[in-house]
């Protein structure tokens, strides 16, 4: 199967890499098949890119990256419709936000998108924990992961 791409021109995939959102991405109801593609560094960053709109394709990284004691708690509905027994099965990403200035690069802690890597299925969900900010900064994690390697190398020394 070819996929065409403004970013990455065509390319060619397994249609069982394509990956079907129960559930579209709020805002894009009729995009509904994605791919995941490598990201611009070897980290936690990949794109997801449309299958049928050559220029849609967003940015995501594992939020677990920038806050590592992340957490996804879904419905069993949730569950049962991305065919998952447990959210231990299921990769989970957020879309960024990437305007010219770094220092504003920025994430949504609180609209995951969580995949089923087995099942190829998708789905973006709104949590009901509102100590994830709608607009986390990634300024923000990389300061507190400093301060943490930070007090952590006064503690060994």
């Amino acid at each position: 199967m070819i996929v065409k791409t403004a970013r990455f021109g065509e390319i060619t995939i397994e249609p069982d890499a394509v990956i079907t959102f129960a559930q579209p991405i709020i805002g894009f109801a009729s995009q509904l098949q994605y791919l995941l593609l490598p990201g611009p560094t070897q980290g936690p960053v990949k794109w997801l890119q449309s299958v049928d709109t050559p220029d849609l394709a967003f940015l995501v990284v594992d939020p677990r990256a920038l806050v590592p004691d992340y957490k996804v708690v879904l419905s069993a509905v949730e569950l049962t419709e991305l065919g998952a027994g447990s959210v231990e099965e299921l990769e989970v990403y957020t879309l960024l936000v990437v305007p010219e200035d770094p220092a504003l690069v920025r994430t949504n802690l609180r609209a995951p998108i969580v995949v089923h890597p087995k099942r190829r299925l998708a789905r973006q969900v709104v949590l009901d924990q509102p100590d994830y900010p709608i607009q986390f900064f990634l300024a923000q994690a990389k300061k507190g992961t400093e301060a943490r390697e930070s007090s952590h190398a006064r503690a060994d020394a």
